[in-house]
This record gives structure tokens, C-alpha cells and sequence, in this order.
């Protein structure tokens, strides 16, 4: 039994690190500050290094939502054995490698989803219709939604009669009044999650104050950074949203990974945090692959 048990383990923990390094090989690992590399703003190395700190984050504050979801609500009826998690982590990551060195991007949301549901299938369990219909219609309304808001927001900056100075803190306040209301595990219950609007201000009127202030502190911030430099305070924004993107990685690719992992039968709220623990766990492994060299 104990040889059993620790080959499981090693199994378990050699899938788990290829996946983290498929995460950070992957578009998790290149993107989040990609547009600031390719505008001579940061290094690639550091990068890579905040890359790693803001994912661990992200994972550790965010990621138990998708680790739930993936892990625990794909499949009804049952939960993957050690076996089963090996095995769905095993091919998802294999498949994200062959996107990797073939250059064809395959998004590991996709393969982990399909290989836990597929072996949880396999295990006896029954298809959550709901659930698949939820993630397929937030999978297909992204691209449109996203491309129509940068299209929009582009067009803003462009528009000759915003200058620059007035659109980028504007822009910037949309971005804090967002930060405001981004749910984090230890800002909620023991079973749930809260945000900064919903600790701070209780109630609407007390979420909607919150919110308009961080909105009104992140505009004024930034445009006192443009009116000393406003190339540099440009490069600072753009610094931090690739900062917010790795952390939203880190919430969401690195959760997603660790939810076959996460599949042990404990009331909710200790399920949240075994969740956190797997994403923070998957997530450092993901420190050691930081983005590749542009082109």
C-alpha cells in the first residue's frame, strides 16, 4: 500500500509540474505583459519575474472560485479518483505542449475542462448540462465582447478631440472602479468570497461610494504621473495592466490546472481553502517558465 501510495503521489506530482510548466510556456506565461516588452517598457526577465509573483497571488486570492468550478462542477455523480486527475492533467498538458512547439496556441482552459470532464464520465458520473452551458456561452460571447470594448476604447484614444491626458486617467478610473468590485476569497465567509466594494461599504450606496473613490484615486494618480512625464506615466499604466493580467492568470489558468487535484469529499469551507492551497501550489511551479523572447 505505501509503495502504491507514494508511486501515486509521484505520478500526481510529475503531471501537476508538467502542467505548470505548460502554463508558463503557454499564453499564461507570455501575455500578461507582452504589449510592455514589446514596447520597450520592461525586460523580459523581469517580466517573467513579476509574471511569477502576481500569479502566485492571483492564485492564491482568486483562484479557488475556478478551482471549484472545474474540479467539483463539471461532472455530477462523483469525484475523480487520484488516478482520474493524473490521467486528465497528463493529456490537457500534453495537448497544450503540442499547441507550444508547433506554434498553434491551444488554450489550456479548454483541454483541462475537456479531460475532467471526460474522466469523470469515465468514472460513472453524469454530464452538468448547466454548468457546460454557462462555460460555452462565456467562452463564445468573450472574443466578441472584449473585441468590441478595445475597438471602442481605441477609437476613444484617437478621437483628436480627447487629448490623451484627459482619455488614459479616464480609462485608468474605469480600471480602479473595476479593481473595487474584483471578488477575493479572503475578503468574503469562510464558504465564499467578497470584494473591496462589499467589505468597505456594505451596503449599495456604501459599494457604490467605495467604488467612485478608487475610480477618482486611480484617475488623479495617474494623471499627476502624466503631467510630470506623460510618456513614462504611460509606460507605468501599461505596466500595471499587465500586472492586473497576470494576476487574473493566476486566478484563472493556475485554478482552473489545480482543480483535477483538488477533489477531496469536505464541507465548503474547507474546500476553499485545500483550493487555495492547490492553486498557490501549481502557481509557484509556474514561477520557473516566465514569458519567451518576443517574435
Amino acid at each position: 500500500m505505501e509503495a502504491l501510495t507514494l508511486a501515486t503521489f509521484v505520478a500526481a506530482g510529475g503531471a501537476s509540474l508538467f502542467m505548470a510548466w505548460a502554463i508558463g510556456a503557454g499564453s499564461s506565461g507570455s501575455t500578461p505583459f507582452a504589449p510592455a516588452v514589446g514596447a520597450n517598457a520592461i525586460s523580459v526577465m523581469r517580466a517573467g519575474f513579476f509574471v511569477g509573483i502576481l500569479g502566485l497571488l492571483g492564485a492564491t486570492l482568486q483562484g479557488a472560485n475556478v478551482t471549484e468550478a472545474v474540479g467539483r462542477e463539471l461532472v455530477v455523480g462523483t469525484t475523480l479518483s487520484p488516478g482520474a486527475a493524473i490521467v486528465a492533467l497528463s493529456i490537457a498538458a500534453g495537448l497544450v505542449a503540442v499547441g507550444i512547439f508547433t506554434g498553434y496556441p491551444i488554450a489550456t482552459a479548454f483541454t483541462v475542462t475537456g479531460a475532467v470532464v471526460g474522466a469523470g464520465l469515465a468514472m460513472g458520473g453524469s454530464p452538468a448540462w448547466a454548468k457546460y452551458t454557462e462555460i460555452l456561452s462565456v467562452w463564445t460571447l468573450t472574443p466578441f465582447v472584449g473585441g468590441s470594448i478595445a475597438y471602442g476604447t481605441a477609437k476613444l484614444l484617437r478621437w483628436e478631440a480627447v487629448a490623451e491626458r484627459v482619455a488614459i486617467p479616464a480609462l485608468a478610473g474605469v480600471v480602479g472602479a473595476l479593481l473595487a468590485n474584483v471578488e477575493f476569497v479572503l475578503l468574503g465567509p469562510p464558504d465564499g468570497v467578497g470584494s473591496l466594494s462589499t467589505t468597505l461599504g456594505g451596503g449599495l450606496p456604501g459599494r457604490v461610494a467605495v467604488t467612485l473613490a478608487f475610480a477618482v484615486a486611480v484617475a488623479l494618480a495617474l494623471a499627476t504621473d502624466m503631467r510630470s512625464d506623460e510618456a513614462a506615466g504611460q509606460r507605468h499604466f501599461l505596466l500595471a495592466l499587465g500586472g492586473l493580467v497576470a494576476f487574473s492568470a493566476g486566478g484563472s489558468q493556475v485554478g482552473s490546472r489545480s482543480a483535477p487535484c483538488c477533489r477531496c469529499s469536505t464541507p465548503r469551507a474547507s474546500r476553499f481553502r485545500s483550493s487555495r492551497c492547490c492553486s498557490a501550489a501549481v502557481s509557484a511551479c509556474c514561477w520557473v517558465r516566465g514569458p519567451p523572447p518576443p517574435g
